[in-house]
C-alpha cells in the first residue's frame, strides 16, 4: 500500500505541473531479530524518476522504521519536497505490535500530515487523516502499511508462514491476500541477489504489492513492484545498501 500511493502521488505531481487479526504471524524476537539497515532504491513509474531509503533501527523493545521517497527529474525540478513515513513497533514476548504511525508530504501544498496511534490497552486506532479525526476498533495483529514490512522480515527469517493480514491504510482497515514466490533471482544496480517474493493484494481491488527480500541481506527487500490490473506500474530496485553497528 505505502509504494503505490507515493508512486501515484509522483504520477498525481507529473500531471499537475507535472495480520488477520489473524494475519501476520507472530514473530520470536530473540534470536531471529531483525539487524539494522539503511538502504536505496531507484524508483521508476512509467516516464517519472524518483529515489527512495528505506531505514530500520532496532530499539530495545523493538523498532524504528522509516521511509522516504523524493522525485527526480521532471517531477523534482517542478516540485521539491520529500513524503517521509515512520512507524514505531514494540516487541511483546513472540509478537510485535505498532504504536504509532506518521506520515509528512512536503510536496503537497499544503503539506500534508497523518498520524495513527494504536492503543493496545483501548483497544483503538486514533489519529488523523486528511484533516479527519480516526477513532475504530484495533485488531489483533493488525499494522501500518509499512510496519507490515518489518512483521514480513521477521517471518522470513524466523520460518514462519505468512497468512492474509490487515493493514490500517487511509483511516481504515483493508484486509490482504498474501502468495510466496521461492527460488527466484532479482537483479539490481547493487548486485543479483536470491530471493523470496511475498506478493500481497488487496482482496476488494485488482492491485498488488511484491517484496523481493534477499537471505544474504538478512530478508532486506531489493526489488519492490506494485501492479494494477495485472500490469507492472512501478517498480524500485537496490542501489546502496549498510548495516547498523
Amino acid at each position: 500500500m505505502y509504494f503505490s500511493y507515493l508512486f501515484q502521488r509522483l504520477a498525481a505531481l507529473l500531471a499537475t505541473s507535472i495480520l488477520v487479526a489473524p494475519g501476520l504471524p507472530q514473530t520470536a524476537l530473540a534470536d531471529d531479530s531483525l539487524p539494522g539497515f539503511s538502504a536505496s532504491y531507484a524508483v521508476r513509474y512509467g516516464i517519472l524518476r524518483g529515489t527512495m531509503t528505506l531505514e530500520l533501527e532496532p530499539r530495545q523493545d523493538g523498532y524504528r522504521y522509516e521511509t522516504a521517497l523524493q522525485p527526480r527529474g521532471i517531477v523534482g525540478w517542478l516540485r521539491r519536497g520529500e513524503i517521509r513515513e515512520t512507524t514505531v513497533v514494540e516487541a511483546t514476548g513472540d509478537t510485535i505490535f505498532p504504536l504509532e504511525y506518521a506520515q509528512l508530504d512536503t510536496i503537497a501544498k499544503p503539506e500534508r500530515r497523518v498520524r495513527y496511534v494504536f492503543d493496545r490497552r483501548g483497544g483503538r486506532v486514533t489519529g488523523e487523516y486528511k484533516h479527519r479525526l480516526i477513532d475504530e476498533p484495533l485488531r489483533d495483529a493488525g499494522q501500518d502499511r509499512i510496519s507490515a514490512h518489518i512483521a514480513i522480515m521477521l517471518a522470513l527469517r524466523s520460518g514462519k508462514d505468512i497468512a492474509p493480514f490487515s493493514v490500517f491504510d487511509r483511516g481504515r482497515w483493508r484486509d490482504l491476500e498474501v502468495d510466496v514466490e521461492t527460488g527466484s533471482r532479482s537483479e539490481t544496480p547493487f548486485g543479483t541477489f536470491e530471493t523470496v517474493g511475498i506478493r500481497y493484494a488487496s482482496v476488494t481491488k485488482n492491485k498488488s504489492w511484491s517484496l523481493y527480500c534477499a537471505p544474504a541481506l538478512e530478508y532486506a527487500p531489493v526489488m519492490i513492484v506494485y501492479e494494477d490490473g495485472g500490469k507492472v506500474k512501478s517498480r524500485a530496485v537496490l542501489t546502496a545498501f549498510s548495516t547498523m553497528p
